[in-house]
């Protein structure tokens, strides 16, 4: 056995380095929402600059929601991992990269609102980072098998097929760019609300 097919109990290294990745990604989605210029200050020039950065607040509060669907996900799936090895390691890194890119794709959606390359770009950047998210449990639960074996292959299996739901739902936006905007923006919108809504009704955390 190498070092690097070496196992290491627990996980609190990967989360705490995780959490503090995403509380900086949370931080960045708001710096894009800036008012613009306001000349004179009078009460319907305030109002005309609101309104103007209406969309890229709205850009910011869904992307806010996704990103902490993705911590909250995330916070779920390490409390089950017994052990960590390299190649986890680097596949939280891969989600954690394209997370990292969520801002950018906010401010760009938020700046083109009907563009069709903006919304594909979002979708791709979201689709990608759920995507790394269940190749990350594919690996943890059928290939290293860094899950106690008191959890059930069938559990494994319900828990993973859950974690499809993100990754086609943004994929079909990202398609669906290219015929009709709005089709994506309401995806997008709608996405945390079927992860979030369900969840909280029932008292459960959100899962992948």
């Amino acid at each position: 056995m190498t070092g690097t097919d070496r196992r290491v109990q627990g996980t609190g290294r990967v989360e705490a380095f995780s959490d503090g990745v995403i509380a900086i990604i949370v931080t960045l989605l708001i710096f894009e929402v800036r008012l613009p210029e306001v000349p004179g200050g009078s009460n319907a020039a305030m109002w005309d600059a609101v309104a103007a950065v209406a969309p890229k607040f709205l850009g910011f509060t869904v992307s806010f929601f996704t990103v902490a669907i993705f911590w909250v996900n995330h916070h779920h799936f390490f409390s089950r991992i017994t052990h960590t090895d390299w190649k986890l390691l680097w596949a939280n890194n891969l989600l954690l990269f394209f997370l990292a890119i969520v801002p950018f794709t906010t401010a760009v959606l938020g700046d083109h609102l009907d563009s069709s390359v903006a919304a594909f770009l979002y979708a791709l950047n979201l689709g990608l980072a759920a995507a790394s998210f269940t190749l990350m449990g594919f690996y943890v639960f059928f290939v290293a098998n860094l899950v106690p074996p008191a959890i059930p292959q069938a559990e494994r299996r319900r828990e993973w097929r859950r974690s499809w739901i993100g990754t086609l739902s943004y994929l079909a936006a990202a398609a669906a760019a290219f015929v009709w905007v709005p089709i994506s923006l309401v995806v997008f919108a709608v996405i945390p609300l079927v992860f979030v809504v369900p969840n909280l009704l029932r008292g459960d955390e959100a899962e992948a």
